[in-house]
């Protein structure tokens, strides 16, 4: 069997009485293994490098983002732009962040048009935030017959909420609390999901665990999980190098649909952002 899994960048998150060591089951105690794990590292240096490139643990921050409605088509991706409420009053997942586009991007190549990769599935987005790429998947995206369900904590279901209804998608998609800190609620818990969605997770060292055991609990034997994410601390990479000991990790920079808009990946390239395709083949 195959696992595939994708990565991004930071995401608001509220992890009130968060154990420092919470216990987490590995997969085969579980008798579940991700069947297909993708992973996109925007840092993009060696994942096993122990080497601060800035020098510190802090990287600046961006300038405070004032709200505002922003629009995108994702380069002509979607025939009709989405629209985004973007707003950090209620955490750092309220803007859009360069590996949500990635990753939307990314998904709209490989599963937009007259694709029906998507038809039928049970979708989750974890740490959603603002909501972009299950947007992109609910608008660029045949998902007839589908589940999707774009998740995060309680501070950013207003925000979600509001951006699914601004772009007329209140049919297509679900708005579903669901804090990693607390048990998977049961609209998602019921039966495995097909994919699952994770863009800009890895900012919180405190939390890897929880999203770790997250991912374990939501991971059925033919689950694909996409995950993106920016190195920006060294830190950082300490979730992958716990994602490893359990999935098989090979580099997929060839990948037809990663590599499809030049574009873009010069840019990859250029920010140092990876594809893997997490495996459990040896």
């Amino acid at each position: 069997t195959k696992s595939e899994c994708y990565t991004v960048p930071p995401r608001s998150l509220s992890l009130p009485g968060v154990p420092s060591n919470p216990t987490i089951q590995s997969p085969k105690s579980q008798g579940r293994l991700a069947n297909h794990f993708y992973s996109m590292n925007l840092f993009g240096d060696n994942s096993d490098s122990e080497v601060e490139p800035f020098g510190a643990d802090l990287v600046e921050l961006a300038p405070i983002l004032k709200p505002r409605i922003t629009e995108t088509t994702f380069n002509g991706l979607l025939s009709s732009p989405i629209k985004l409420h973007e707003d950090l009053a209620k955490g750092c997942g309220g803007q859009i962040w360069p590996a949500g586009e990635a990753l939307a991007k990314y998904l709209l190549r490989r599963y937009g048009g007259d694709s029906n990769g998507l038809r039928g599935k049970r979708i989750t987005e974890l740490g959603a935030g603002s909501g972009l790429v299950g947007l992109a998947v609910a608008a660029g995206c045949d998902i007839s017959g589908s589940e999707l369900y774009i998740t995060d904590t309680e501070a950013m279901m207003e925000m979600m909420t509001r951006n699914v209804a601004l772009n007329g998608l209140d049919d297509k998609i679900k708005v579903q609390l669901l804090d990693w800190s607390e048990p998977i609620p049961e609209p998602i818990s019921r039966k495995p999901m097909d994919f699952i969605l994770a863009a800009d997770c890895v900012y919180f060292e405190p939390a890897f665990p929880l999203l770790e055991k997250t991912l374990i609990d939501l991971i059925g034997e033919e689950t694909v999980v996409f995950f993106c994410f920016k190195r920006r601390r060294r830190a950082d990479l300490t979730f992958m190098k716990s994602i490893k000991k359990k999935i098989n990790v090979r580099e997929a920079c060839n990948d037809p649909e990663y590599a499809k808009d030049d574009t873009d990946h010069a840019t990859y390239s250029r920010e140092n952002l990876y594809l893997y395709f997490p495996t459990t083949e040896s």
